[in-house]
């Protein structure tokens, strides 16, 4: 790993200028920039300040790509013998509720496919895969680079954090992003998620583009727009980007938390599953494998049990205990609020962006880059667009350790929520 900062004659304030004032970087300004904030030189205000410049003015082609490329050599890279099996990975821009990765990450090991996957944590309203794995009891997600590859190449799967072997330039800007407001931006969310990627050494990225009011993208033309410069990005590494849109206006599946989205994950493998949920997880597995039997090949790696045996065999090799896979209470919750709302209306909207904040607030995110978590917390949802109320049972459940948060969450939640007398048609989540 190169950590030496190149020399240049240039303040930081000359280049924060310079991109606040819609010129573009070259590849050595953003070098010396990226490499001297690893190394300490440079404070975390003066890189919030570039990062805002960038949100707002964004970045050209080739300073995405040299932005990523950066990113990449800031650190190791993974290299897999070619045993016939495909590398490939999935990923999502992220949203609530969206465990996916848990679920479809086991399926894909089943086949003849290595998963390196170097996943996130959460960002703004929206939660990590690694936050979500860290609630299992003893589960490693900061691991060596070297035990990662091994256990790839044995189970099939592995599942990482950032670490200062892979990306540790994202890592750093990344966890800034986050507490910044910082991370809708297309170029840095290219070459945030793709410098991951190619440095997992994978041949196929399969993009989970969310899209509504709970996504960073807002709509379709915007999702397409990341789709397009994510695959132009993945050209100049040779990486085949296959991006898939799927919608963000209310959250996936029954639950969002952290624990509780672990748990929801066992529960579709071994067959229980929203409908939601399934959809957008079997149109993901489509794209790895595109036959006319694909959704027989699916369902049967569900009810055969071999995707769960092959999720225990990750926890176990991860250090994990997986006899919380058997087990009806882990991280349980101190507290615990059923919510009704009117009677015999529609559910007729959600902002999932204000659910997914209230959630974070709850526990289950970051308001600073040291706060800690609260696994226990979450929310479950007992009806979503398009469902009917019923004033006898609640329209979703909201839990965790701290009574206050719990109050002000409930508020939120309820407030999110729109209901109507005429009848809703049921969300959607497919777009492509």
């Amino acid at each position: 790993m190169n950590t030496k900062t190149p020399k240049l004659q240039l303040l930081p304030t000359e280049i924060i200028q310079k991109k606040k004032n819609n010129a573009s970087l070259t590849k050595e300004e953003l070098s010396w920039f990226i490499s001297s904030y690893l190394n300490n030189e440079i404070p975390d205000y003066q890189m919030s300040a570039l990062l805002m410049a960038i949100n707002f003015n964004g970045m050209d082609l080739e300073e995405t790509v040299n932005f990523t490329e950066l990113l990449i050599n800031s650190g190791e890279q993974l290299i897999f013998k070619n045993d016939g099996k495909q590398i490939v990975d999935k990923h999502s821009t992220g949203g609530v509720g969206d465990k996916v990765s848990l679920i479809l990450g086991p399926i894909l090991a089943c086949m003849d496919y290595k998963i390196p996957m170097i996943a996130g944590r959460s960002l703004e309203h929206t939660g990590g895969t690694i936050d979500k794995l860290e609630s299992i009891s003893g589960f490693k997600v900061d691991i060596p680079l070297n035990q990662f590859q091994k256990n790839v190449n044995k189970i099939g799967l592995g599942m990482m954090g950032q670490s200062a072997e892979i990306c540790p330039a994202d890592g750093k800007i990344y966890a800034l992003r986050d507490v910044t407001a910082t991370v809708n931006s297309l170029p840095l969310i290219c070459g945030s998620i793709l410098s991951k990627k190619i440095a997992e050494g994978i041949q196929t990225l399969v993009m989970d583009i969310k899209t509504g009011n709970g996504a960073f993208m807002k709509n379709l033309e915007q999702s397409q727009k990341l789709g397009e410069l994510m695959t132009e990005i993945g050209k100049h590494f040779n990486l085949k980007v296959h991006p898939v849109f799927t919608g963000m206006d209310q959250p996936l599946g029954k639950t969002a938390g952290l624990w509780c989205e672990v748990k929801e994950s066992i529960d579709f493998l071994k067959g229980d599953y929203a409908k939601d949920l399934y959809n957008v997880t079997f149109r993901l597995f489509q794209q790895f494998n595109p036959t006319q039997n694909t959704k027989a090949v699916f369902d049967n790696l569900i009810s055969s049990g071999k995707a769960l045996n092959k999720f225990i065999e990750f926890i176990e090799i991860q250090g994990g205990d997986s006899s919380t896979i058997e087990q009806k209470i882990v991280h349980h919750p101190k507290f615990k609020k059923d919510c009704f709302l009117e009677n015999n209306l529609y559910i007729e909207s959600m902002d999932t962006r204000q659910i997914g904040f209230a959630i974070a607030q709850l526990g289950a995110g970051r308001p600073t880059k040291e706060s800690k978590l609260d696994f226990s917390c979450g929310v479950e949802f007992h009806a979503k667009i398009g469902n009917k109320t019923d004033g006898n049972s609640p329209a979703f459940s909201v839990f965790g350790n701290n009574s206050d948060k719990l109050k002000i969450a409930v508020e939120k939640i309820k407030n999110a929520i729109q209901i109507s007398p005429k009848p809703i048609k049921v969300y959607n989540p497919i777009l492509n």
